[in-house]
């Protein structure tokens, strides 16, 4: 028997003698449906804080308070809601925190908001990070640990990166020092490789419970050779700048690897998901360096909605997902690095999604020269010049580059340190100049310098807008002139379709309806026809170049 593909066949017996076809019709939608296996008990344990078997060690949030209290020098001066430092252990005292902080915002008590976002939250980041750093150091070999923790230059508070391989001294990153170790034994590697579990195809991993990631090397045969450890901290207020330009349109933030454009997310998604108009905020946590690596997201995030990816190559994909399935406002990427994850924030930003990403440039400049990641400004396309072209534009060159697309981001920071960036306010123009070979950097019209830690300065909300005005009169501009061609060609099919209209020398002409036409429209209409025969002007070309922008 032959079954079409809209079957199920189930043989059934009918009184014992013989059996019978019958068949089951299914949709599409149960076609494409898959069953996930659901591990209710691993689920249950991590939504209560637990870690996912008992012989493993309990995760950073479940560390008492007290101890961190006692910890942390100078940490009374953050303290100004009691209710949420009489907690148990930290994981309570984040439920508290958000508690107190929507009572305060039904309230609308200005000053309480103030106290808890300036000192509460600086005060529990803190303890956070302490808890998670000593988190991490219990994943190296006990006698790693021991070393690293008795050097007299080792801080846990400023500690950024671990560079543990075997035949090489281990490296300590943090702040302004750099710790060299002896270096390490192959078990000694294997112990933190174990305690790690798992690496993605990309070499990552994470720390579960934390922001922190490791990635491995690898020889030639598979085999792990050596971890890079690098530190994640949830780090409050430190993109305030970047707020305003959050709430008008996408941002792209950029850099080389290591400035701190992670921990820009980390703060922009907490303060998006806290504002009063409770938007739905989305972060695509590729290497669940924002949220963690649990099933639940670290507490820092709030309201925050946090997807997992489980293959790095299936970002772009997903990202399409949360436009199509969740209705997001805000979408916050970490690292977008292919052309595909390009395209899919080219198409997100299209939709009136506010999209906020990064992805590894050390300027603008170098971004348009990566043929990959360049669409995410609008790209850069060879374009050829005639004669005449060329010498209104003064260019020695028959080809130029130019960009040929509008910037999906609306705004692009280029981070000069941890606390400095140049915001460029206008990309579409600072691309423009870069690719005539300008300096954009230095055009104070297109972007302005700023420190990410401090509130907007008056000279950027200034710029801002700027810009907002000269882009409604720009459409106000395009609406009026869309008008007057609709009038002219209205005008012109009129004439064209009534045989009786004729003009006479006076100057006026009866339409056959006893309606009289001014003879003055009729050369203004003349004129707009271009004149055969008639050399071009610099004007002239100058127009045509324009209405090309």
């Amino acid at each position: 028997m032959i079954l079409s593909r809209c079957q199920l066949s189930t043989l059934r017996p009918i009184k014992e003698s013989f059996f019978y076809f019958r068949p089951t019709f299914h949709s599409k939608r149960f076609i494409r449906s898959r069953r996930v296996s659901f591990n209710t008990e691993y689920l249950t344990r991590a939504d209560q804080g637990l870690p996912e078997n008992a012989s493993q060690r309990q995760p950073p949030t479940a560390m008492p308070l007290n101890y961190l209290k006692s910890q942390i020098m100078d940490l009374e001066q953050y303290q100004t809601d009691n209710a949420i430092w009489l907690n148990d252990n930290l994981r309570e005292a984040w439920k508290t925190f958000h508690q107190s902080l929507a009572t305060a915002m039904c309230k609308e008590d200005a000053l309480k908001m103030e106290h808890i976002i300036n000192k509460d939250l600086v005060g529990l980041a803190l303890c956070t990070s302490h808890a998670e750093v000593k988190h991490l150091l219990s994943m190296l070999a006990p006698s790693l640990r021991s070393t690293i923790v008795s050097h007299p230059t080792f801080v846990p508070s400023e500690v950024e990166e671990f560079f543990i391989h075997i035949g090489q001294e281990m490296e300590i990153r943090g702040g302004n020092w750099v710790l060299q170790l002896p270096s390490p034994s192959v078990s000694e590697l294997q112990f933190t490789i174990d305690k790690v579990g798992r690496f993605g195809d990309d070499g990552r991993g994470c720390i579960q419970n934390t922001p922190h990631r490791v990635s491995v090397w690898r020889g030639r045969r598979g085999e792990a050779l050596g971890l890079t450890i690098r530190v994640g901290r949830f780090v409050p207020n430190v993109a305030r700048a970047l707020l305003p330009l959050a709430h008008k349109g996408s941002v792209l933030i950029l850099s080389k690897a290591g400035i701190g454009k992670t921990t820009l997310l980390r703060d922009l998604a907490a303060s998006l998901s806290r504002e009063i108009s409770k938007p739905r905020v989305m972060v695509v946590d590729t290497s669940n360096e924002i949220g963690g690596d649990s099933p639940v997201p670290l507490p820092f995030l709030g309201r925050c909605r946090r997807i997992q990816v489980a293959k790095r190559e299936e970002q772009g994909n997903i990202m399409t997902q949360i436009l199509q399935n969740h209705s997001p406002e805000y979408v916050i990427v970490d690292e977008i690095a292919t052309s595909s994850e390009a395209e899919a924030a080219w198409s997100i930003s299209q939709r009136g999604v506010h999209l906020i990403a990064t992805c590894h440039g050390e300027s603008l400049a170098s971004l348009l020269q990566n043929q990959s990641l360049n669409l995410l400004v609008g790209g850069a396309a060879q374009a050829f010049l005639s004669n005449e072209e060329r010498r209104l534009r003064n260019k020695s060159k028959k080809t130029i580059l130019e960009r040929p697309h509008a910037s999906p981001f609306r705004f692009v920071v280029e981070l000069k340190s941890r606390n400095t960036a140049h915001i460029y306010i206008d990309v579409n123009t600072a691309v423009d100049l870069i690719l005539d070979d300008q300096d954009a950097e230095q055009n104070a019209s297109v972007g302005i310098k700023v420190n990410l830690d401090q509130p907007p300065s008056d000279e950027l909300m200034s710029m801002l807008y700027a810009k907002e005005k000269k882009a409604q009169l720009d459409a106000e501009r395009r609406r009026k002139g869309q008008v007057n061609v609709e009038m002219i060609s209205n005008s012109s099919d009129d004439l064209d379709t009534n045989p009786n209209f004729d003009y006479d020398d006076s100057g006026e002409s009866d339409g056959g309806i006893g309606r009289k036409f001014n003879r003055q429209w009729k050369g203004d209409r003349m004129r707009k026809r271009p004149m055969s025969g008639r050399k071009r002007t610099d004007e002239d070309l100058w127009e045509d170049l324009r209405s090309f922008q």
